[in-house]
């Protein structure tokens, strides 16, 4: 199936779960929030989300900082 991840294609196995696509990229779960389709997946339900094809999977990393 492809999905669009951060703006990029990227083509992953049917059965694919949104902790499996962090893990893919070596993404700490608890540092980033996700959002597919427009909406944020809860932490606790990561393993649990299938991807689907057609899929837009944003991941976003907070940091803090600045003057």
């Amino acid at each position: 199936m492809q999905i669009l991840f951060n703006g990029e294609n990227e083509v992953l196995d049917q059965g694919t779960t949104v902790a499996g696509l962090l893990a893919k990229y070596e993404l700490n779960p608890d540092i980033v929030t996700v959002e597919v389709n427009q909406s944020i997946i809860d932490k606790v339900k990561l393993g649990a989300t299938l991807l689907q094809d057609g899929d837009k999977v944003e991941v976003l990393m907070f940091m803090g900082g600045g003057a």
